[in-house]
């Protein structure tokens, strides 16, 4: 097996289960769920995409400042301190909140409480995390220690929030149609919430006297208030009508009773399980490589395109980091019928290759055209974000051939999630400390 065929499991045979076979096509596997048939209403899809609304307009807003805001209050060592304490947290609790949250009672009301009550907290600790405690000198204890909890606290909220609503998605449904619909829904959510970064660059001020920020401290208070409202209304009505069916489906299947007659599994062996799976292993090393690449592009962007365009006004150089936030969700809605026909693998390989030329023609062209550093700038981004856009519709392709293999009642998707993240959350934090001491080490600052 190559590392590719890895990103979709359902194109290629395995030695575990003789019953999971290549389909013609690639893009889901339909032996796992021969019988699935569409469920999903409108206002469940709309109620899903709700989320992603919330999650794109706050995160947007937070992986594009919080460094540019923070270098002027911690120096380099509470940084890498910070980004170091950050990354332990992160691997850790994806594992662990997937663990609560596929032990508990139920289907898809396991995963809404995250959401109804984790979504609101999220938006307050964004919208307090810009402000001032009053006090702190650049470099002082008080200023890393701040830095420090903020993010942790925003990144275990975030986990909170997004790995119950990735595990909803095999939850609600088995049907190919239907999960499809459901990512062109958290597409469409995150188009209105990428908005965010548009007028975030145009509040966002590089004059740190005379309280410069005080105009983007504003907007990320708004921000937090639109998102805790798509949290809300995705909270309410995301599992009205798929629930009871689940629900009454389990009841008359006895699987929910004949889950609690087994010996409870420890999370130790769920891990060890999927560490055995080989499919889940190579998507893990791809999806480790994408959110490295993902992060440090989100993070540096606003910086380098700053830094390389200053003749551009600023209402172009906010119009192009806003573009290369939304394009890549406009892209994934218009790649499904791609991914319906060739699979998920041709398109990643395709997205692959373009990226590949376009860096050849970067190299060829130089620094010297500001126009085409920004198309460059999107492009990138278009490339890198459409790969992990289409990864839920692969997990939650993993996550049935898991509960194939391993004869499970109920899907694991919530421990499948995070512990794929526990390996691929790392780059969230070696992604900024790398990029923080390319710009340092240059002369310039972040």
């Amino acid at each position: 097996m190559t590392l590719f065929e890895s990103i979709c499991p359902c194109c290629i045979s395995t030695s575990h289960s003789s019953s999971l076979r290549p389909s013609h096509r690639p893009s889901h596997n339909p032996s796992l769920h021969p019988h699935a048939t569409p469920s999903i209403s409108n206002l469940q899809a709309a109620a899903y995409g709700a989320t992603m609304f919330g999650s794109a307009a706050i995160n947007n807003l937070w992986v594009t400042y919080y460094i540019q805001f923070f270098s002027r209050r911690v120096n380099t060592q509470w940084f890498y301190i910070g980004q170091v304490v950050y990354m332990l947290w992160n691997s850790f609790n994806d594992p662990l909140f997937g663990w609560i949250s596929d032990a508990a009672p139920g289907l898809t009301r396991r995963r809404t409480p995250a959401i109804k009550y984790g979504g609101p907290l999220w938006a307050i600790v964004f919208a307090m995390a810009w402000q001032d405690l009053g006090g702190e000198e650049f470099g002082s204890i008080s200023a890393g220690l701040h830095f420090t909890m903020v993010l942790c606290l925003y990144d275990g909220l975030l986990t909170l929030v997004e790995l119950n609503h990735a595990a909803l998605m095999p939850d609600l449904t088995t049907s190919t149609e239907d999960r499809t619909k459901l990512n062109n829904a958290s597409a469409a959510g995150a188009i209105l919430g990428s908005l965010s970064s548009f007028f975030g660059h145009m509040y966002w001020s590089q004059d740190a006297q005379g309280g410069g920020v005080g105009p983007f401290r504003r907007f990320s208070t708004v921000v937090a208030l639109l998102a805790t409202i798509g949290f809300a209304f995705s909270a309410e009505k995301v599992c009205t009508d798929a629930d009871r069916h689940r629900e009454s489906k389990l009841v008359a299947e006895g699987g929910e009773a004949s889950e609690r007659k087994k010996p409870p599994l420890s999370m130790a062996t769920v891990v060890r399980q999927m560490m055995k799976h080989k499919n889940f292993g190579l998507f893990t090393l791809v999806s480790a490589l994408q959110v490295f690449e993902c992060t440090f592009e989100k993070n540096f962007l606003s910086i380098f395109v700053d830094l390389l365009m200053q003749d551009v006004s600023k209402h172009t150089r906010s119009l192009i980091i806003s573009t290369s936030f939304v394009l890549p969700w406009i892209v994934t809605i218009l790649l499904a019928p791609a991914v319906s026909r060739f699979g998920v693998r041709s398109v990643i390989i395709a997205s692959f290759c373009l990226k590949v030329l376009l860096g050849v023609i970067a190299l060829a062209v130089g620094l010297k055209r500001p126009l085409f550093i920004g198309a460059f700038a999107v492009m990138t981004r278009v490339f890198t974000e459409c790969v992990c856009r289409l990864g839920p519709l692969v997990l939650s392709d993993l996550v049935d051939e898991d509960k194939v293999l391993h004869s499970r009642a109920r899907t694991m998707s919530a421990m499948f999630i995070g512990t794929n993240s526990f390996f691929t959350k790392p780059g969230e934090s070696l992604a900024p400390m790398l990029g923080w001491a390319i710009v340092n080490s240059g002369g310039g600052q972040v």
